[in-house]
Order: C-alpha cells, then sequence, then structure tokens
C-alpha cells in the first residue's frame, strides 16, 4: 500500500472515499468524525405546492421521507453538485440543474431560473450555513426548509484514531466538512493524536473548511481548486504522490 489517507467523513460517504483512494494506491484510515441520523418531520409539507426544489447535501435526499420526495419528484431540483446530483436522480428527480459546488453559487442559479415570489422547497440538514437560504430571501424567494437529518460528534476520536490508524504516521488527512475540521483541531490536542498527525497534510474541500482549522500551520493547509471530491483527491495525489 501506499501512503496512509485518514477519511473523516461520515459513513456511507467514507467507505465510498476509501474505495477511491485504494484504487489510487493509497491505504485508506477510516476514521468518521461525526455520523448523520434522520430527524423525523411532525408534519409533512406540500411538496407538490412548489415552484421547484433545492438541495445542498446529498444526506438530506437520503434521509427524506419517500412520501415527501414523491409529491415533489416532478419538480425542478437544483443540487449543488455532483455527488447531490447523483443522489437526485436515485431519488426520482428527472429534471436537475447542478450548481458550481458551493450552496451561495447555487443560490444565484435559482435565483437566475425564478422570480421574486417562487416557492422553494429547502431539502437541508439541521447543521447548516445560513448563506444559501440568505441570498434567496434577497432575491425575494419564498423558501421552505425542511431539516430531514441531524449530524453529531461520532465516539471517542482519540481513542478511534489510535484503533483506526494502528499508531502508525499519517501523510494527509481528507475534510469534506468544517465540523470534521473543528473536532479534528480539538483531536491535536491529545499528545497520541498529535504525534501521529504530527506530519499530516489536511486537504480541505473548500476555504471554509480550512478556515475552521484551529493552531494548524497554514504550510500544512491545502485547498481543493473547487469544491467536489475529485478536485480533493486530485490535492491528495499532488501532494503526496504515490511510492512505487
Amino acid at each position: 500500500m501506499g501512503r496512509r489517507v485518514l477519511v473523516t467523513r461520515p459513513q456511507p460517504g467514507a467507505e465510498a472515499t476509501a474505495r477511491k483512494l485504494a484504487a489510487l494506491g493509497f491505504e485508506p484510515i477510516v476514521l468518521p468524525l461525526t455520523e448523520t441520523r434522520g430527524v423525523k418531520l411532525a408534519e409533512l409539507p406540500n411538496g407538490a405546492s412548489v415552484d421547484a426544489v433545492a438541495v445542498t447535501s446529498a444526506n438530506a435526499l437520503r434521509f427524506a421521507p419517500t412520501a415527501l420526495l414523491s409529491a415533489c419528484a416532478q419538480k425542478p431540483c437544483f443540487v449543488v453538485g455532483t455527488e447531490t446530483a447523483a443522489a437526485a436522480r436515485k431519488a426520482g428527480f428527472a429534471a436537475l440543474e447542478t450548481g458550481p459546488g458551493d450552496a451561495v453559487g447555487l443560490a444565484a442559479l435559482v435565483a437566475k431560473r425564478f422570480p421574486a415570489g417562487s416557492r422553494l422547497l429547502y431539502l437541508c440538514g439541521k447543521v447548516r450555513l445560513p448563506a444559501f437560504e440568505a441570498e434567496l430571501a434577497r432575491a425575494g424567494l419564498l423558501v421552505t426548509a425542511v431539516e430531514t437529518y441531524d449530524t453529531r460528534p461520532l465516539g471517542d476520536a482519540a481513542k478511534d484514531l489510535g484503533a483506526a490508524g494502528s499508531g502508525k504516521p499519517i501523510d494527509s488527512v481528507l475534510l469534506h466538512s468544517a465540523e470534521s475540521a473543528r473536532l479534528l483541531s480539538a483531536l491535536l490536542h491529545d499528545t497520541d493524536a498529535g504525534l501521529t498527525l504530527a506530519a499530516a497534510r489536511f486537504c480541505c474541500l473548500s476555504s471554509r473548511i480550512a478556515a475552521a482549522l484551529d493552531g494548524i500551520d497554514a504550510s500544512r493547509i491545502a485547498v481543493a481548486r473547487h469544491p467536489s471530491e475529485q478536485a480533493l483527491l486530485d490535492l491528495v495525489v499532488a501532494g503526496c504522490g504515490n511510492p512505487p
């Protein structure tokens, strides 16, 4: 196996990322720092009454009630990137528009397609940035946010890192979210974990995620050229390379 790469995203995405890393010749070390859980909705919104649907995370579709997805599957669906687009197709949406990979860019795309007063159903998580909804509100769109899942810290990260990594040094860390970056920063205060990650390079999906890394020298932080997993993997390959 090649260099060791720590995967911190939640399941089931962590295993999918690990398979891609292994195919590139790396040794993936899977340590989800958070988990996603479905949220029970007290009342289902009327999906048939909206003009369009927006999704900024594939998890929002994975945990959405089947009845809600069926009710709005014929509506135009705006998704943040390619991974979310794949989840939307699987959920039954056919009329898809894919954004540039970030929430603000997706909001601009929706506002360009629909006039003020249009009704948008936003499938999302409890933990999210306000920027998407704020941009749409400024454009005069009426947004109904439906929280289908929550993201929570998972396990004893320091202990789990020791078990997952067998105490051997990690070469790179993949960070898909700001929450994982914050948890990882806290983890570095643990002596053993700090030693395991002492020479690691931190590869971030976006500059916002990189900004959540506290106390880590900027020379050890790299940001993908655009917010997609392929760009993140390209970053690992460019920074680490693969030994024979």
